[in-house]
């Protein structure tokens, strides 16, 4: 069996009146990069690259395709390497290993469709038997607006079974402290709060907006300074009585070693559709697990890197080891996105508030092709 067409597929939709905003920019529409991976015999492989489709597709359209026709799809390791050994005297990091995530996931779903197993058993099995998914949302609708509107948001997660959720800040201490108060008193002491800006701040701005947050019960901070200041991370953590999350800004374990050696987080967050794939995912994972930092994968995007972040969650090592073990929170991004909801005709349901594995071969996908077939954009 051998791989004989690479099929890279860009999709779009405009919000509209939809769109939102996080502490960088707005989000006017939701584009996706998918590769599919065929092979001789028919099998197919589904994968998702995160950061900029148009350029990530002309990456591996005429960078990584030659080199993965008449390939064996069960070589993994071998081709990831291969892949990222090609591009690595023009840097370590970049879109490149985003779309090295794409090809590697999409050859995990199809490894595990061959065998007939999920890919949570090929990379080590599920160590825990559910994830405690969070809702990531309340995004700004209208900058300048009041509370309302986020906290009639908060109160839908809540209803519908949610038991965390994850705002956005990062437009001004003020505003910021003013929103996480009116969230709080809106969801009450139950709910697990985290709060994410985006590396919009200084590590000295950070550090006292996070003080302000104490009072509030924060879970974590979420990039409170940009990916390249890791410095100001580790400042920022010495000096918070909230934990400090990142890493989805980073990329490949050479990047997370620096991130995770300095012990600049309390938390570290690869993204498997950007760090490069559910192989250097287990990789992320080794290295956290060996400075004992907890783990929690980040997850944007469609179905698929829904479904692939699922899988990397429930195989994730326990930090550390015991008899008791905290849950595995999960990412569920709760923006607008149809990608999310209807290309997939398998989704990610809920029950009691937690999600359970299945026992579907591969990532457990059923996309629903003729549905994308609207919102692809032309070649």
């Amino acid at each position: 069996m051998r791989i004989s067409r690479i099929e890279t597929i860009v999709a779009q939709h405009h919000l509209g009146e939809d769109k939102f905003a996080y502490s960088q920019a707005w989000y006017n529409s939701r584009t996706i990069l998918m590769v599919k991976v065929h092979t001789d015999v028919g099998h197919v492989g589904w994968g998702e690259s995160f950061g900029p489709a148009l350029a990530n597709r002309a990456i591996i359209d005429h960078v990584f395709t030659p080199m993965l026709i008449g390939r064996d799809p069960l070589d993994t390791g071998v081709i990831w390497e291969e892949l990222y050994n090609k591009l690595r005297d023009n840097g370590y990091k970049g879109m490149h290993i985003e779309a090295i995530s794409a090809i590697d996931i999409a050859l995990w779903d199809l490894k595990g469709k061959m065998l007939n197993l999920p890919v949570y058993k090929l990379i080590g099995g599920a160590r825990r038997e559910r994830v405690l998914p969070y809702a990531t949302g309340l995004y700004r609708r209208q900058l300048g607006a009041g509370p309302e509107p986020l906290c009639a948001e908060a109160t839908g997660y809540v209803e519908q079974g949610f038991r965390a959720i994850k705002m956005k800040i990062g437009f001004g201490p003020d505003d910021d402290v003013s929103m996480v108060k009116a969230i709080r008193r809106t969801i009450g002491s139950d709910i697990l709060l985290m709060v994410d800006a985006n590396h919009a701040y200084t590590a000295n701005e950070a550090i006292h907006l996070s003080r302000r947050l104490e009072e509030f019960d924060i879970f974590w901070f979420e990039e409170p300074v940009p990916p390249e200041d890791i410095d100001g991370y580790a400042e920022v953590k010495a000096r918070s009585r909230i934990s400090i999350a990142g890493g989805e800004a980073e990329l490949t374990s050479y990047g997370f070693h620096s991130l995770l050696e300095k012990r600049a987080v309390d938390i570290v967050q690869p993204d498997c559709c950007a760090s490069g794939g559910i192989s250097e995912f287990q990789k992320i994972a080794t290295l956290a697990s060996l400075h004992n930092i907890q783990c929690y994968p980040h997850v944007w995007g469609s179905a698929i890197a829904m479904k692939a972040g699922l899988h990397c969650a429930l195989a994730l090592p326990h930090y550390p080891g015991g008899l008791v073990q905290r849950p595995m929170l999960f990412e569920m991004d709760r923006t607008p996105n149809v990608f999310r909801e209807r290309l997939c005709a398998s989704g990610l349901p809920m029950k009691d508030g937690w999600i359970y594995p299945n026992e579907e071969p591969g990532l457990g996908l059923r996309v629903d092709e003729e549905w994308l077939e609207h919102y692809k954009l032309a070649d």
